[in-house]
């Protein structure tokens, strides 16, 4: 059984769905079922599972390991109960006696590395993931979530390859499509990416991740209208996804669209009001607008809610020049200038900036 996919939802890149895998209990893949006395105990367990009485096939599984001690379904299927309950340290537990019964049980190395995931481990999740395609190559559902593994360990090219494998193994997966697209886009090859997220668009297309990371794609490449349309087309499907508001905000900005840029930021920020990035863009807007006043409320708004957000202060020091607080702009300015990721060009463009509002005050001895 495939979990739901949840998105990461990363300022900076196209999205990508996480998905990890917890085979049901009716199921176990790669494991044979020779005859055993847990075998009906694993049965009553699978079926009270399926009508979602989870407490009752966990004591069904229990009984089943009692059974018999050396079936590793016994164990394996308690592990995915525990999961299901949120108990991750009694599964895990359940999941490594399984393997200690059978090395090669593919899902539960899987469903370790599942859990090694959400705890914030990638590189031990990385590790059980390739147990799980060593002990079965073809198992797509592992391939894929080594990728995204790698992908949070910054994996680039070996994240692309799992990726690859796992569209290869199950080329109707949208989600493994969508995921090789946005890894293709960070290694910078546009149209691979592109011809991914077309077939995920194609294979889910009322998924609105899909479109989004459509829409972002073709944004990159300045393919501004194309990017409009699949974006709105995420909107219409999702009405408050955020994200999805924010990004043709900034779309329409690029057209020249400015009272329609600012009513879709608008609408990001009611959806997403803690957003000190959402804030900044729609600060951007307005002050593309030339409404001045509204600009520097909300790129007020956007540094309170993220000091430490460059964009914030450099929005809200040219909404400063635009009003005329010469002061205040390079105080700002300052304080973008000394963001430590702040690059060297974009320090330069912010000091024209506050030039442009007259003399630097002196500063304070």
């Amino acid at each position: 059984m495939t979990l739901l996919a949840t998105p990461t939802l990363a300022v900076l890149l196209l999205l990508t769905s996480i998905a990890t895998t917890s085979d049901p209990p009716e199921s176990v893949g790669s494991l044979p079922r020779p005859p055993s006395p847990a075998g009906p105990w694993l049965e009553k367990g699978s079926l009270l599972f399926k009508q979602g009485d989870v407490t009752g096939a966990l004591k069904a599984f229990q009984a089943a390991a009692r059974a018999d001690p050396a079936d590793a379904r016994a164990p394996y299927l308690q592990g995915v109960a525990l999961q299901k309950q949120g108990d991750l340290v009694a599964a895990s537990a359940a999941y490594r006696a399984a393997l200690a019964r059978k090395p090669d049980f593919a899902e539960a190395h899987n469903n370790l590395g599942e859990i090694a995931l959400g705890q914030g481990n990638p590189a031990g999740a990385a590790r059980a993931f390739e147990a799980a395609v060593k002990a079965r190559p073809a198992y797509p559902e592992a391939h894929f979530n080594l990728g995204v593994a790698r992908d949070a360990q910054g994996g680039g090219a070996d994240a692309v390859v799992a990726y690859r494998e796992a569209v290869r193994l199950k080329p109707g997966d949208a989600s493994y499509r969508l995921n090789l697209g946005a890894a293709l886009r960070r290694r910078g090859d546009l149209d691979g990416a592109l011809a991914a997220l077309l077939e995920s668009t194609r294979l889910a297309p009322k998924e609105p991740l899909g479109w989004v990371n459509l829409g972002m794609l073709e944004a990159d490449q300045r393919s501004y209208d194309q990017a409009a349309t699949a974006l709105e087309r995420a909107t219409k499907l999702k009405p408050d996804f955020a994200l999805a508001w924010n990004r043709l905000g900034r779309v329409e900005l690029r057209r020249g669209h400015l009272d329609r840029a600012v009513e879709v930021q608008e609408r990001a920020r009611r959806l997403e009001p803690a957003s000190g990035a959402f804030a900044a863009d729609l600060c951007r807007a307005l002050i593309e607008l030339k409404s001045t006043a509204r600009a520097v409320t909300e790129c007020r708004a956007a540094v309170a809610l993220d000091g430490r957000n460059p964009l914030a202060r450099y929005e809200l020091a040219k909404a400063l020049v635009a009003k005329g607080d010469c002061a205040e702009a390079h105080r700002q300015i300052d304080a973008f200038s000394a963001m430590p990721e702040v690059k060297p060009e974009a320090r330069s463009q912010a000091a024209e900036i506050g030039n442009s509002c007259g003399k630097r005050p002196p500063r304070a001895p």
